[in-house]
């Protein structure tokens, strides 16, 4: 006799077969039921049905007509999107997805997922990957059935399941330099990454955005740098205050340009004593812009004394500095670019000097309290 003709599908979902004329769909714990049709295509529906039936409790009518779409497709629809709104992190998101989502969720239907087979993705993936690792993941996934359902048209799927993520407040790095440490890493440093880790450290600024500066935003005279807009991670505009070693620093630094290289429009480029060292340890050219140092980074820090700074760790160092100094949160605001007072509270910035002086004002509570509680005594 010949073989029966089947339909298979991804692995946990179960598999569509025919006996005679009908089609047949047998679940993925052996199960058998009768589509009632001889139709693949609604036999296919019958399957997305019933898996909603067995997976999330879902009334099979609910999600009579939802779409076949595939996780790929959601996937591909969502990349499509980040690309049209020129988002910078379209490229490393696509990467990480090509490399982890796609190959375990891709040929998968997407509306017969669920809350299970995202926690069977974290347990799969927890020898390899960072719990928090795993969080960026669910949430490029959840993205892409958001795009999916709220951005296209028609609809590609017709609900968003529920992601499981782990709590990330234990992983806040709690990274600080010092003014002395500030002077052991600026001592380490090759002389093209100096005028960059000063302005770092002055001012809470993200790297790229630092390394995108143009000397037609620098204005010495107002002791202003100028970020525009297209140069920001939030599109906002705002200005940096140029003040302490950044006076002289970029003063340096645009004078070396202009004998230089007055043709190099990046505050921030290799010298000619660095050019071999340039872009992480490969062969660069003077006047070329900065754009990666992650080895030069790491053997001045590692030489200083503090092995594992990030240079992030210098915008919460700054951020912490302005508060010292008695900036008021709004204007810190402006001056790193935050909307909202996210990294305060995220870093937990509480400076000692303020905790000490409520520790006074306690102190003379507590003697004034004592005095009277003797003078009733006596």
């Amino acid at each position: 006799m010949p073989k029966k003709k089947s339909h298979r599908v991804a692995k946990g979902e179960g598999s569509l077969y025919q006996r005679g004329r009908m089609w047949w769909y047998k679940s993925a714990d052996g199960q058998s039921f009768s589509t009632g049709t001889s139709i693949q295509s609604e036999a296919i529906d019958f399957k997305i049905r019933k898996l909603a039936e067995f997976r999330i409790g879902m009334p099979s009518q609910s999600i009579a007509k939802a779409p076949r779409t595939t996780v790929n497709e959601l996937l591909d629809a969502h990349v499509a999107y980040m690309h049209r709104k020129n988002r910078k992190s379209t490229q490393d998101v696509s990467w990480v997805l090509d490399l982890h989502v796609r190959p375990y969720f891709g040929d998968r239907v997407a509306a017969t997922l669920t809350t299970r087979d995202f926690e069977q993705y974290r347990e799969d993936k927890k020898n390899d990957l960072e719990p928090t690792t795993i969080n960026r993941h669910m949430s490029y996934l959840r993205s892409g059935y958001y795009t999916g359902m709220k951005r296209v048209t028609p609809q590609m799927v017709s609900f968003i399941p529920a992601f499981p993520t782990v709590d990330e407040s234990y992983n806040v790095r709690q990274g600080f330099l010092t003014i002395e440490g500030y002077q052991e890493v600026l001592d380490k440093l090759p002389v093209s990454l100096k005028p960059l880790f000063i302005c770092g450290f002055h001012v809470s600024s993200r790297k790229g955005e630092l390394k995108n500066i143009l000397w037609s935003q620098v204005d010495m005279d107002d002791g202003l740098i100028v970020m525009e807009p297209a140069t920001a991670k939030n599109k906002a505009g705002r200005a940096l205050p140029i003040y302490g070693d950044m006076v002289e620093a970029l003063a340096k630094q645009k004078q070396i340009r202009d004998e230089l290289f007055p043709h190099c429009e990046h505050v921030f480029f290799w010298h000619t004593e660095d050019a071999l060292i340039g872009n992480g340890g490969e062969r660069t050219k003077p006047s070329n812009p900065i754009k990666t140092f992650r080895k030069s980074w790491v053997n001045a820090v590692k030489a200083a004394g503090y092995p594992g700074l990030m240079f992030h760790d210098l915008r919460r160092t700054a951020e912490r500095n302005m508060t010292k100094a008695g900036i008021e949160q709004s204007m810190r605001m402006k001056i790193s670019g935050h909307k909202t007072d996210s990294m305060s509270r995220r870093y937990n910035i509480v400076v000692a000097a303020d905790v000490a002086d409520q520790k006074k004002k306690m102190d003379e509570w507590f003697r004034k309290e004592r005095e009277k509680a003797e003078t009733k005594a006596s």
